[in-house]
């Protein structure tokens, strides 16, 4: 029923549907052009088993994925998922897909992760949940064995029985999620820029990285 008010206001009611979008989906765009502040950064050795996979639709997600990268020297895989653009057609169908948990058309599909010992997983959370993309591309990834550290960015919050739901999907792939990390960035007439985002990433990693290695 949202799916069908919002497809007929954005016909009857192009303004309505423009706020409903920046309320929405805003949650991964960086509306201030890019600062990047100077990150305290601890590189360890096991840098070459740790991963961060990431989801992002705007940018907000891509440079917490970064900043958690740069920390930990890990490797960056980004997930395409072109469906996904940030016209209006893109926005249309991130809300189609999340309201119905439809799987996303994604590169790549999936992956062998088993290689890695700890490995972060993030995406904006629409309609209250991780994004379509992250949920098909854990569905078709090897996780055994792996350490998983679930992280997102949004505007308004999410529901933790879809983070539980998330954690019982890593688990059937053979992983563990031991901890889930979020940053909120505020509503439309307030966004975090991405200065204080990478600042509170940051803080983040000097709060919970030494648990996540031992």
């Amino acid at each position: 029923m949202m799916i069908e008010m919002l497809k007929s206001y954005s016909i009857h009611f192009p303004k309505v549907a423009s706020l409903v979008l920046a309320v929405m989906f805003l949650t991964d765009t960086i509306i201030a052009a890019p600062v990047h502040a100077e990150s305290v950064r601890k590189p360890t050795p096991s840098g070459n088993d740790v991963l961060v996979v990431y989801h992002s639709r705007g940018g907000a997600t891509k440079s917490m994925a970064e900043e958690i990268a740069v920390w930990f020297g890990a490797r960056l895989a980004p997930i395409e998922a072109r469906e996904y653009s940030e016209d209006f057609n893109g926005w249309w169908n991130a809300n189609s897909h999340a309201w119905n948990e439809k799987e996303a058309n994604i590169k790549p599909k999936g992956a062998d992760l088993s290689r890695y010992k700890l490995v972060f997983l993030g995406s904006p959370i629409w309609w209250y949940s991780p994004s379509p993309p992250l949920w098909t591309f854990v569905k078709n990834s090897d996780l055994t064995g792996c350490k998983v550290i679930l992280f997102n960015t949004f505007n308004s919050e999410f529901d933790q029985a879809n983070i539980e739901k998330f954690a019982r999907l890593v688990e059937e792939r053979g992983g563990r999620l031991i901890d889930h990390i979020w940053i909120r960035r505020g509503r439309s007439y307030w966004q975090m820029n991405e200065k204080d985002l990478i600042e509170e990433t940051n803080r983040i990693l000097s709060e919970k990285s030494n648990d996540w290695q031992k």
